[in-house]
């Protein structure tokens, strides 16, 4: 029988990640779903630390930022109703207090650094190759943090421009002596504010820019999760009700085809292992003081000892202190 979809193959790589490794993700927040998994299953990463970011720039700019190690000061930042804001941040970073802001900012720009400086993958996840221009400085941001529109021009970057900016970032790391994949992944959601053909005009502009850079740089990769939503789940009931963003079932999905592509054997079983002290973890006991409950606890204990002996660099303080409280002394 015919098959009934196109089913997008996990592409195999040359590398694989696991919980050894330092993985650093930026992008934008297709990038959070997937490392949020990541970081359930105890890998030791850093995702965006200058918040969710959708154009090609503003990620280049934030990682160019960091690694130049220049922190922000007073000037960088502009007002916007009662906050103080940095157009290359994401609105998380926003403050009444203009120290409070810059503290914030820097803090996690420092903790990003270091964490790139030692990263083994680095995944990149784009948007949209739409940018906005704020005319007072010309800079492209990152986030217009409900500024006035007329305060900015908004465009389109060419495939060359897209291009020439990708290409800055293998180059970036290398300059720095950072020996890390760079995984390019562009995000399946659709920006439909921008119309459906234009939305179409910048994920192929993304795409076409990525796969050029991928061609030219050994240790630049592309991960298809555009065209598994696209191609492979192309049926809104893998949709939100807002019919743009993917749902749970979705993600599980390509988080699915991420683990085949990117995870040896031997990291699919530890995973395994993991994820049953996790979600054993986030249970709630209904009778915590039951000697059933008791002997659950203590059976989770001697689990997590046993998966902490082996997997010396795994860290279960977190499930560890779940369990420890409810045990009777």
């Amino acid at each position: 029988m015919d098959a009934f979809r196109t089913e997008v193959s996990a592409p195999e790589f040359n590398f694989s990640v696991d919980h050894n490794d330092h993985v650093f993700m930026v992008g934008s927040c297709f990038t959070e779903n997937v490392g949020d998994r990541l970081r359930r299953k105890k890998f030791e990463l850093c995702t965006n630390p200058f918040g969710i970011h959708f154009n090609p720039f503003s990620i280049m700019n934030s990682l160019e930022r960091m690694l130049g190690n220049r922190p922000y000061q007073e000037a960088d930042l502009v007002k916007s109703g009662e906050h103080w804001v940095s157009l290359d941040h994401h609105g998380r970073f926003n403050n009444r207090s203009i120290e409070e802001c810059l503290e914030g900012i820097n803090k996690e720009m420092n903790l990003g650094r270091i964490a790139l400086e030692k990263a083994n993958a680095v995944f990149v996840t784009l948007g949209s190759a739409w940018v906005y221009e704020y005319k007072e400085t010309g800079h492209l941001v990152a986030n217009c943090h409900k500024i006035p529109n007329r305060q900015f021009t908004k465009r389109i970057l060419s495939f060359q421009e897209t291009n020439l900016i990708l290409a800055q970032i293998p180059e970036l790391l290398k300059a720095h002596g950072i020996q890390a994949e760079v995984i390019f992944t562009v995000s399946p959601i659709r920006h439909w504010k921008d119309g459906p053909s234009q939305n179409q005009r910048s994920k192929s502009t993304l795409i076409s820019a990525v796969h050029n850079v991928v061609d030219q740089y050994d240790n630049c990769h592309y991960f298809p999760s555009y065209e598994m939503m696209m191609d492979d789940l192309r049926d809104y009931r893998f949709y939100k009700t807002d019919m743009l963003h993917p749902t749970e079932q979705a993600l599980d999905y390509v988080w699915m085809k991420f683990e085949e592509s990117f995870f040896s054997d031997e990291t699919r079983i530890i995973c395994k292992e993991l994820l049953q002290v996790i979600q054993a973890s986030e249970h709630r006991p209904m009778d915590p003081e039951s000697n059933s409950y008791q002997r659950f606890l203590r059976k989770q204990l001697d689990l997590i000892d046993a998966l902490e002996s082996k997997y010396a660099h795994l860290d279960l303080s977190q499930e560890r202190e779940a369990f420890s409280k409810y045990v009777l002394k």
